[in-house]
């Protein structure tokens, strides 16, 4: 009976809160995935659905409180000012360092600077032990409402402040004894979800924040219900909420130990972030080329990797509830994030918000919409008010073939014993996090409203160079 009162009260704040059809076109979306998955699951006749129910239950009213809700809307759109304030101190130790004129390599210097503060601040708070408490709280939550095992709860609640390698030092200790399903749900975790450090960066890259936060905290819920759908649980647990609860963590001294070794660890990140995007940004480059040179041979040059990925991610951009004007680039920045990564995705996000918020300000909108003024050939542009929106949602997550590589060394290197278990549900849990993030642009394209709150807001003004 609470099942069906549970279900009959979405029903019913679906049906009297949306403002436009295109809204129920994100409904499409929520459909097609769960059916996608239910197909493409290992074990279809052990799902839990208990468990898909509420994890989706969880993403609405999540989705509801910073959509619709004006309290919580404010709330998240504070936090992210609040969040974008504290991650300027970042600026004093970049000045310091590298000059005043960091900010002219925007990327290798600002970015680099904000992932090092963050990431020290971070392990401070581990020392401290405010992290564990949170994260605890949120994991117990998830495990109560979804019936997901203590290690996988902990990992998809750290998971929202923490990267793929860092989360799983959470369960350390349980990573060897823990089921198929279990490494899956991790799998799944990690690659749905932003590290806090790297969420500061899309947040100076000009994405909103509060959907950014929103995105990252839906995603949690989500990656456990989608992890569970693709493959079920078929064996019984080890793992106990108090064993996981009481795991110790690396050691520290002290305060000054804590810093220092999250600087030293946010260093290596910063390291293979900076070297993927050099690989990654060149191999676009010349695969754009490339394509475009074989089919300038048959006098349609305008044919490019992007322009391929664009056909392939289409019928997803669409069914998520992005307007059809604004389906083609939609679908080329979820492929670029799913066959690349997500910064370069957002990056251009980031660019796209920034003129499209400068053209309504100076209000000539408008006349571009209408046909009236028109843009340079080849610059992007999202539409619909709604697009850049439901795209931060979509866009949201590590679910990347890069990705893959990087959870698959860090998760080895705890147990190596595992590795060929690992290795055969990686592609799995791939497919898994980008129907997470699929879904939480869905739920959140069918909670927004159409009012001055999602049409312009502030981006942060920055020079670098953009895919």
């Amino acid at each position: 009976i609470w099942h069906f009162l549970v279900f009959i009260s979405i029903v019913l704040y679906v049906g009297l809160t949306v403002e436009r059809t295109q809204n129920y076109i994100s409904l499409i979306g929520i459909i097609t995935l769960i059916l996608l998955g239910t197909i493409g699951s290992k074990h279809p006749h052990l799902i839990r659905w208990k468990t898909i129910f509420y994890s989706f239950v969880i993403q609405f009213l999540l989705a509801a409180v910073v959509i619709r809700l004006n309290v919580g809307f404010q709330f998240f759109e504070f936090l992210g000012k609040e969040v974008s304030k504290f991650m300027q101190n970042a600026d004093s130790g970049a000045v310091f360092v590298f000059g005043k004129t960091y900010q002219e390599h925007f990327f290798i210097f600002k970015v680099t600077s904000i992932i090092i503060f963050l990431g020290s601040v971070i392990n401070v708070l581990y020392y401290l032990g405010v992290m564990q408490y949170i994260i605890g709280k949120i994991a117990w939550f998830m495990q109560i409402c979804l019936n997901t095992t203590a290690a996988e709860s902990m990992n998809a609640a750290a998971n929202i402040f923490v990267g793929m390698s860092e989360a799983p030092l959470m369960i350390m200790p349980f990573v060897q004894t823990m089921t198929t399903s279990e490494l899956h749900a991790v799998l799944v975790g990690g690659f749905s979800t932003m590290a806090g450090s790297i969420l500061a960066t899309f947040i100076f890259f000009g994405v909103p924040a509060n959907h950014l936060i929103a995105a990252s905290v839906m995603a949690a819920p989500g990656a456990l219900g989608f992890a569970k759908l693709l493959l079920p649980e078929t064996h019984h647990s080890k793992t106990t909420w108090q064993t996981v609860k009481n795991t110790p963590l690396q050691e520290q001294h002290n305060i000054i130990d804590a810093l220092l070794t999250g600087a030293g660890n946010t260093l290596k990140m910063c390291g293979y972030l900076i070297a993927n995007l050099i690989a990654f940004i060149s191999i676009l480059h010349f695969a754009d080329i490339t394509i475009s040179w074989f089919f300038g041979l048959i006098h349609h040059p305008e044919i490019n990797f992007q322009f391929l990925l664009g056909l392939i991610f289409y019928p997803f951009a669409m069914i998520i509830g992005i307007p059809i004007r604004d389906c083609l680039l939609a679908s080329k920045l979820i492929g670029i994030k799913t066959s690349l990564n997500e910064f370069i995705a957002y990056q251009e996000l980031g660019k796209i918000r920034q003129l499209r918020n400068e053209l309504i300000l100076n209000n000539t909108f408008p006349l571009y919409l209408n046909g009236t003024l028109t843009l340079p050939n080849d610059t992007p542009m999202l539409w619909d008010d709604i697009s850049p929106i439901i795209l931060t949602y979509a866009l949201c997550g590590f679910s990347n073939f890069g990705s893959m590589g990087i959870a698959l060394a860090a998760l080895g290197a705890f147990a190596p014993a595992r590795k060929r278990s690992l290795t055969k549900i990686a592609p799995r849990a791939l497919i898994a996090s980008i129907m997470v993030s699929l879904m939480t642009a869905s739920i959140a394209g069918i909670s927004l409203l159409y009012d001055a709150r999602h049409v312009a807001m502030p981006v942060l003004n920055m020079n670098s160079t953009l895919v």
